[in-house]
């Protein structure tokens, strides 16, 4: 058994990353109500239909970075690391997952492309304060899992509209040399 020493300034000062598993190993030493406790819900969150989404993406689809987030909203739950269940209806990501994921650069970017998304949901909406996902200052992100499988089943109607015809089915080649 190995143990470790961290000073609080250590901890400060990890990548979001780190403080997000140190934090969760903190939570899960003290059983379920402490990790739900960690994970203040917004209260005003909207829940999108399909409808909604479908929307969102048609205003969305020329800016890459934001489809990008925007589609991130709907990777399945991967456990500690990644997307998690906070309770009461709701999912919460990591912005530096999301960062990741959609190849952005800093964790910024994503609040700009997920600032970008809400607007867009509120226009829709005509409701400026209607929000499909929040932030908190830990680098959290709380969307409704309704919004969240709105948003997967929308990209799988995506993937599914762009399927790839079979190897045999594509045409010939010509051959060089």
């Amino acid at each position: 058994m190995v143990g470790i020493t961290l000073s609080a300034e250590d901890m400060r000062s990890a990548p979001p990353e780190i403080r997000n598993w140190l934090a969760q190993q903190a939570a899960g030493l003290f059983g379920a109500g402490a990790a739900e406790a960690s994970h203040p819900v917004p209260q005003s969150l909207a829940t999108c239909t399909i409808a909604e989404a479908r929307a969102i993406l048609s205003q969305i689809q020329d800016m890459l970075p934001v489809v990008s987030v925007f589609f991130e909203l709907g990777r399945e739950p991967a456990g500690a690391a990644g997307a998690g269940a906070a309770g009461q209806g709701v999912r919460v990501f990591s912005l530096p997952d999301i960062q990741r994921h959609a190849r952005l650069r800093a964790p910024e970017q994503v609040a700009q492309c997920l600032g970008v998304i809400n607007q867009i949901l509120g226009s829709i909406r005509n409701d400026s304060k209607a929000l499909l996902c929040g932030l908190d200052p830990q680098g959290r992100c709380f969307v409704a899992e309704a919004t969240s499988q709105a948003i997967l089943t929308l990209w799988h109607e995506v993937v599914a509209s762009h399927a790839l015809e079979p190897v045999g089915a594509m045409p010939e080649t010509a051959a060089i040399g």
